[in-house]
């Protein structure tokens, strides 16, 4: 008598083939598919973000406190202004009470020239960032270049002094002094917004940086034409005058610069 063979049993061990339409994905897609480690799931690597000057707390005293001193002195400010243009380019002969100059005037005078000491120090500070040479960020690089064109400063009206009492009278010394002062507080004010906007958008050195050299040179060119005018009498006094660039105007300059790049390195 043949044995019954049990249906289940029998349909549980046949082998139970996988057609593609059954597949979860096509054999044309699995020629698309990545296999093992796929390299979007480790994300991107982190980058340091820009350190921007304007974010450092000493940068920002600094600039701070220049302006709090400005406005200290700002209502006085008038005053300032009626003999600014005069002391830019008039070579006039006045009388001495016209030279006179009051302590407000003064506290102007000083606040400016710290004003423009700062943005020489932010716009060469970017300068040596587009360079590679030094720290874009760093407030003791801004303060050192700062600090370095003050000295700058007054050295060189220690110089301006000195030759103007030399080889001039009393007037026309006082009056190449008030030129130099006038066209550095003309700096300082120049200087300003470009220094600003370079401080909060590094990127921007490129453009900044050479305007903010155009306006240091027009501001040395409008000095040295007023002392051309106080000084020039005949053409053998060209001599002289093409000695004191050389000494005073030149000869400085390159070895400031030299000097920065030194403690920079």
């Amino acid at each position: 008598m043949p044995i019954a063979t049990d249906s289940i049993q029998v349909e549980a061990w046949q082998p139970k083939v996988c057609r593609e339409t059954d597949a979860p994905s096509s054999a044309a897609e699995q020629l698309t598919m990545t296999i093992g480690k796929v390299p979007y799931t480790y994300g991107m690597s982190p980058q340091e973000r820009t350190h921007l000057p304007g974010y450092d707390s000493g940068v920002l005293c600094l600039v701070i406190g220049i302006f709090l001193l400005l406005a200290y002195n700002s209502r006085h400010y008038s005053t300032f202004l009626k003999h600014f243009t005069n002391d830019l380019f008039s070579v006039r002969r006045r009388d001495d009470t016209f030279s006179v100059r009051t302590f407000s005037e003064t506290g102007m005078q000083i606040s400016i020239v710290l004003l423009a000491s700062i943005g020489e120090g932010i716009i060469i500070n970017a300068a040596i960032g587009i360079n590679g040479t030094g720290l874009l960020s760093s407030f003791p690089t801004i303060a050192l270049i700062s600090s370095l064109a003050l000295l700058y400063y007054l050295w060189e009206l220690a110089a301006y002094r000195t030759v103007g009492y030399v080889f001039t009278d009393r007037f026309t010394s006082r009056q190449w002094l008030k030129g130099f002062n006038a066209s550095q507080a003309l700096l300082g004010v120049a200087l300003t917004l470009p220094a600003l906007f370079v401080l909060f958008n590094p990127d921007a050195s490129q453009i900044v940086v050479p305007i903010g050299v155009l306006l240091y040179i027009i501001s040395r060119l409008i000095f040295i034409y007023k002392g051309f005018r106080l000084f020039y009498d005949n053409f053998g006094s060209l001599l002289y005058f093409i000695l004191y660039l050389c000494t005073l105007e030149i000869v400085p300059l390159v070895l400031l610069y030299r000097v920065v790049l030194f403690l920079i390195s």
